[in-house]
């Protein structure tokens, strides 16, 4: 059984994650601020699986996170190893997330989207765990009213938000470019429906 490590894995898209993994038999670790989530979604995500008669309590391993603190990291990925489950991929829904908050703090979108993710991947580096699905974000094109946006459509973020996720794919794309034959990173660009 594979074990993964969930970033913000309290959140919407995270929880929701989460479920469908533990459906499937996977061993989860799970980090979260809590900053703008809460733990119970995983309460949750427990009951609709208990419902089902699928009883994973021992299969989530929940922590209280922040990614800007490289230790704090690291002591989930120790924890994996101490049960003999490494963590063997990531995937990074973990971030601040909202385009008019950034625009009034950018330095700390900065400091925890950026910072936070080159923290994740060091440690990752560090324990030899070179998977990573990244949720970026169609902040990152430049939108144009008159067509619909493709995934190789021109990329220029209007605000500090959808620079913050653009320069995480830069970074990872260096990450990979450095060692492509040990990484492998796939970046998720979401978009809001309309």
């Amino acid at each position: 059984m594979k074990t993964i490590l969930v970033t913000g894995g309290t959140g919407f898209i995270g929880s929701h994650t989460c479920l469908l993994l533990l459906e499937k038999g996977y061993e989860i670790f799970v980090i979260d601020s809590f900053k703008n989530s809460s733990p119970k979604s995983l309460d949750k995500v427990l009951l609709i699986l208990k419902n089902v008669n699928i009883f994973v309590e021992d299969r989530i391993h929940l922590f209280e996170c922040d990614l800007r603190i490289e230790d704090d990291i690291e002591k989930v990925f120790n924890k994996s190893l101490e049960i003999k489950k490494p963590i063997e991929s990531v995937i990074h829904f973990a971030g601040l997330k909202s385009v008019s908050e950034s625009n009034q703090s950018p330095l700390e979108y900065w400091e925890s989207n950026v910072n936070g993710t080159i923290n994740l991947l060091k440690v990752m580096k560090k324990y030899n765990c070179k998977n990573i699905v990244f949720s970026s974000s169609a902040t990152i094109y430049k939108a144009k009213s008159d067509k619909f946006l493709c995934e190789n459509d021109f990329c220029k973020p209007l605000n500090p938000y959808g620079d913050t996720k653009y320069t995480i794919e830069k970074i990872l794309n260096n990450v990979y470019k450095k060692d492509p034959t040990q990484w492998r990173i796939a970046c998720l660009r979401y978009f809001n429906p309309v």
